[in-house]
């Protein structure tokens, strides 16, 4: 799957989400140095004590700014699920489109299938010859007419639904259809 942030690096423009992660890791790292740091100062004269004293006040100041940067994390958090949503909510209206344009267009198949079928059985009626040729040239142009009519409504409304596909296929039947028609007149 292509990567669709190729463009945008996150070294040089991080998202307002990775640096509060970031200063929060920051801080962190800064709490658990501190609390080993102090924790190794042996207690045995008064600069050392005064050292880790120093360190342990340090510390101390330190929770109020994780809280903070969890509280600046969170907000980040917040808005990547609002730009979340925003992405998501237009797809999801997207995808109810693919939805009714396919089935649409499987309408539009399933009516462009039923000329074809009934062009071939013309075609075969006209290739057996059965019946009186007077009465099957009469029939057969008027099934010809039907589907050159049909064709062309069908054209029109896949034109007009913006399925080329469709209506270039149902423009060539219906050229198909009225040729073999203007060829049965010319016989008849």
């Amino acid at each position: 799957m292509p990567n669709r942030n190729a463009n945008h690096s996150p070294a040089k423009d991080p998202s307002p989400l990775v640096r509060a992660a970031a200063a929060l890791e920051n801080e962190l790292l800064q709490l658990e140095s501190i609390s080993r740091s102090a924790r190794k100062v042996p207690l045995t004269t008064e600069k050392n004590i005064a050292r880790a004293a120093k360190e342990l006040a340090e510390a101390s100041t330190l929770p109020d700014r994780l809280a903070a940067g969890l509280q600046a994390l969170a907000a980040a958090m917040a808005t990547m699920q609002e730009r979340q949503q925003a992405a998501l909510t237009p797809l999801a209206a997207f995808a109810s489109e693919i939805q009714q344009r396919h089935q649409r267009l499987q309408e539009h198949m399933r009516a462009y299938a039923a000329l074809g079928t009934a062009a071939a059985e013309i075609t075969a009626r006209i290739q057996t010859g059965d019946g009186e040729r007077a009465e099957v040239l009469s029939d057969v142009d008027a099934q010809l007419s039907r589907i050159v009519d049909n064709a062309r409504a069908l054209f029109d409304v896949a034109h007009a639904e913006d399925f080329p596909d469709l209506a270039r296929e149902a423009d060539a039947l219906k050229q198909r259809a009225s040729s073999l028609r203007r060829r049965l007149d010319a016989k008849g």
